[in-house]
């Protein structure tokens, strides 16, 4: 089938059956890792775009095109042969943010809803959390840079939908076993199979020890919320709650001032220790243009027949990398890095 888009860049508007402003190549690359989404435009003709226009693109085989990007105009490099433009994801709006904030008796969501609230951005999908005695933001860093580090610390990702919203959630290819407050397979997206002999251009997988064997997390001792007169002291006594999650050699230890009860100390191992095998076992297939697919889908990679390839190439998991292309070479490509669940300690990698 013939690729289909829509670009809309400020004024803006072109189509496959309208090519306005020549297009010439559109890459959209969105990645759970990497705080912002981005789109690469070429074009033959500027157009009147400029830096901070709103930009969204849509992408698809046949006559229906899908959006798959939204963001706004970050950087407009014109020559002689064309322009390219470059956009990033709407939560640039969370990384411009910087703000100062203390929260009592909160939760994770309530962070993130908040602080997307201040930013203008839509809250999709959040997941609530445990719930937390106290969280400090600070000017010092960024909204974004803040949220990704508390949502860390639970096994959760910070990210944005294909309609720009925010989303908080754990994957289960992180290896979400054991969080609490509502971070774990709660929240699903939707599903899709992709084959090899049919669907699949090209295909790697990539398999290593996750980041630790085992997490040890130290609290905060009692003492500090006992009164205005009092300091807090990160102990390593009786009274501090410390919680261990995992088993092996490879050993982290966390002192997290956060976790002032036991329950919090096991959550923030358990996250702690799911975030660091987020990685572990990971495949990327090249397929025909999908631009149905979103992070944190699921996705299985099968065969259609013949001959069964290396068994690490095939598998369950969890889109953390898209990488759309459309170009008059390849046309309508789609990169998809998927996490597969972390081996358990008697499966080995």
């Amino acid at each position: 089938m013939r690729p289909s888009y829509e670009l809309r860049v400020g004024l803006l508007s072109a189509t496959d059956e309208a090519p306005a402003a020549g297009p010439l190549a559109v890459i959209v690359d969105r990645d759970i890792d990497v705080p912002l989404d981005l789109a690469r435009l070429r074009v033959a003709d500027r157009s009147g775009i400029d830096v901070g226009d709103p930009c969204t693109v849509s992408l698809g085989l046949g006559d229906t095109a899908e959006q798959v990007f939204d963001g706004s105009v970050a950087e407009v490099r014109p020559d002689v042969t064309g322009t390219c433009v470059a956009a990033v994801g709407a939560l640039r709006a969370l990384a411009d943010l910087r703000v100062a904030a203390t929260y009592t008796d909160t939760t994770l969501g309530a962070v993130a809803r908040d602080l997307a609230g201040q930013a203008g951005v839509t809250a999709g999908e959040v997941a609530e959390g445990s719930q937390l005695p106290w969280f400090v933001v600070d000017p010092g860093r960024d909204a974004l840079t803040h949220l990704r580090a508390l949502a860390a610390r639970f096994g959760a990702d910070v990210f944005a939908d294909r309609n720009g919203s925010l989303v908080v959630r754990s994957l289960p290819g992180a290896g979400s076993a054991g969080l609490g407050g509502g971070l774990g397979s709660a929240l699903d997206g939707g599903s899709a199979e992709v084959r090899l002999g049919a669907d699949v251009v090209a295909v790697s997988g990539a398999h290593r020890p996750p980041a630790w064997d085992v997490v040890t997390v130290g609290g905060e001792s009692p003492a500090s919320i006992q009164g205005g007169d009092t300091a807090p002291w990160i102990v390593p006594d009786a009274d501090a709650p410390s919680a261990q999650q995992g088993s092996g050699g490879r050993r982290l230890v966390v002192l997290e001032p956060l976790a002032r009860t036991l329950d919090l100390a096991r959550d923030v191992a358990a996250g702690t220790l799911a975030f660091g095998g987020r990685r572990a076992r990971v495949l990327e297939v090249l397929v025909s243009g999908r631009a149905d697919v979103d992070l944190g889908d699921e996705v299985t990679v099968g065969t259609a027949g013949g001959p069964s390839p290396d068994g690490l190439l095939q598998g369950t998991g969890h889109v953390r990398r898209l990488c759309h292309r459309l170009d008059a070479r390849t046309g309508f490509t789609t990169r998809i890095g998927i996490a597969l669940p972390a081996p358990g300690p008697e499966a080995g990698p």
